[in-house]
């Protein structure tokens, strides 16, 4: 679509003209991924229905401290393009939609007393096909508020509440995190977003990954139903989890190739429409596999 291909170009001339201060050894300052699953079944589908679906993602992030020296600033940009393809696409309607999230991300990091921080993170977000003019149904409203107690230089944890769309509909949910440093990896909880283990070996690093993904788009399409009634479709969304092993490799300062595989879980497409009472789809589990590339700060020379 001509609208896609123009957002890619813009975001990709950000990547490359961006070069913000590292402020962090653990935030990625810009990058790109590529994630590809295969075709899966459509669970209890009588038509043997498959859906194959290409997540496209961009990100950039600016970290500022501020002069108090105990605030830290980031301004976020992402842009993420989920492809869908489907046989026997009679009562879905999925084939060939163009699923776009474009949003900004004001995140604040706050030194408090007793080693404790606040994290505060703003995330107005468009969640569209964009086939139609822009309204009201196509802007999503995420945010975090969350404390952080720094026990050592090895061990942090935490825990808030956010409103997300991660798993569809914008929904508050309880947040925990636990971060938990040995001399050669990390284990980190961010629930409900993931959870990761990474061990590093120089300029490789192996690890584990489990990490949910979604949101809720407004769609705007019609589709035929087993009776042969035309129906519109407002909203869509769409869910996922993966699981399985990650590998990283960083080139020179900067630069951080990466590549991961495993299975597809828990993937779910619910449909809502005027005349449709939403309608839960399940995909079997099927595997994956991502390949990207990430622009990281400096390492400290002490590292």
């Amino acid at each position: 679509m001509p609208f896609s291909c123009k957002l890619l170009f813009v975001v990709c001339g950000l990547l490359l003209l961006s070069s913000p201060p590292a402020l962090s050894q653990d935030l990625q300052l810009a990058g790109f991924s590529f994630t590809r699953f295969p075709a899966a079944e459509v669970a209890d589908s009588p038509l043997s229905q498959k859906v194959e679906v290409n997540e496209y993602n961009f990100f950039l992030n600016l970290p500022r401290q501020l002069k108090n020296e105990k605030t830290i600033l980031v301004n976020g940009l992402q842009y993420r393009l989920v492809t869908l393809f489907a046989d026997n696409d009679l009562n879905l309607g999925l084939d060939g939609e163009n699923l776009h999230v474009v949003g900004y991300r004001l995140t604040v990091l706050h030194q408090l007393a007793n080693e404790w921080r606040v994290l505060v993170s703003l995330n107005p977000t468009l969640s569209s096909t964009f086939n139609t003019t822009l309204e009201g149904s196509d802007f999503l409203f995420n945010g975090v508020l969350q404390f952080v107690k720094r026990k050592s230089d090895r061990f942090s944890y935490g825990g808030g509440v956010a409103y997300t769309s991660r798993f569809g509909q914008p929904i508050p949910i309880p947040t925990l995190q636990l971060t938990v440093h040995s001399k050669n990896g990390k284990l980190q909880v961010l629930l409900p977003r993931s959870i990761t283990y990474d061990r590093y070996f120089d300029r490789f690093t192996a690890g584990l990954q489990i990490a949910a993904s979604g949101s809720r788009y407004n769609v705007n399409y019609t589709r035929t139903s087993f009776f042969d009634t035309i129906e519109p479709v407002d909203m869509l969304a769409y869910t996922r989890v993966i699981f399985g092993p990650s590998l990283k490799y960083r080139v020179g300062k900067v630069i951080q190739l990466e590549a991961s595989g495993g299975m597809t879980i828990a993937r779910r497409v619910e449909l809502q429409g005027d005349l449709i009472d939403d309608e839960n789809y399940e995909i079997t589990n099927s595997p994956y596999f991502r390949f990207g590339i990430a622009v990281l700060p400096p390492k400290k020379a002490n590292n």
